[in-house]
């Protein structure tokens, strides 16, 4: 076993501990103090790439390259800050809404994309699938599509038919929300291992 002498390991490691103090033990200051380093860091970090895509991304092209497009996004950017100063705060509200629509016609575009045309587009399948197993996974694919939109048309008469076709829906989103579930325990335990190999690893030079 090496010890590392890394200070930046160690500092680390005394944060991966004080953070796990809180469910091992409870609230104590070792946390808070660890827990604010994190804020702290995470929160400068953020403002040190802000800072760097202005320098980088605003007034370098605007200086070297003569881009006098970007003029209009910095102009907007400054005026944000206006709302610091009661005289002239409302011209604050035109970055808003600049950031806002824009946000809107993303979310909108993205949303339909991900969650309408292409979920449409893959369950179109065609039949047979150049392998049985690709039949046998459009198969699956379509009845569970078909009987998850059963289970939730609630303006057609509840025949047994429809009630067994629904039956069948809730259990393929019992299975859906159960994978879901794994796969997210699996990355909290994969996080954990890392952690952990950088302790046995990284710092105790034991792995």
């Amino acid at each position: 076993m090496q010890i590392s002498t890394n200070i930046w390991q160690w500092i680390a490691v005394i944060c991966i501990f004080g953070m796990w103090s809180l469910p091992l033990y409870k609230d104590n200051p070792f946390y808070r103090v660890c827990q604010n380093v994190f804020v702290g860091s995470c929160a400068g970090h953020a403002i040190g790439i802000a800072i760097g895509n202005i320098v980088n991304y605003g007034f370098q092209p605007l200086v070297a390259q003569s881009k006098i497009d970007l003029l209009i996004p910095i102009i907007l950017g400054i005026m944000l800050y206006t709302r610091f100063f009661p005289g002239i705060a409302w011209l604050s509200r035109w970055p808003v809404a600049f950031l806002v629509g824009v946000g809107v016609g993303q979310t909108i575009y993205s949303s339909l994309m991900s969650q309408v045309i292409n979920q449409s587009i893959a369950a179109m399948t065609k039949f047979p699938q150049p392998t049985v197993g690709a039949t046998i996974n459009g198969l699956v694919s379509l009845i569970g599509l078909l009987s998850i939109l059963t289970y939730f048309l609630f303006t057609v008469p509840q025949s047994p038919f429809v009630r067994g076709v629904s039956k069948v829906g809730r259990w393929m989103m019992m299975v859906t929300f159960g994978v879901g579930f794994g796969n997210v325990v699996s990355g909290r335990l994969s996080v954990l291992l890392g952690e952990l190999l950088k302790i046995f690893g990284d710092w105790l030079g034991m792995i």
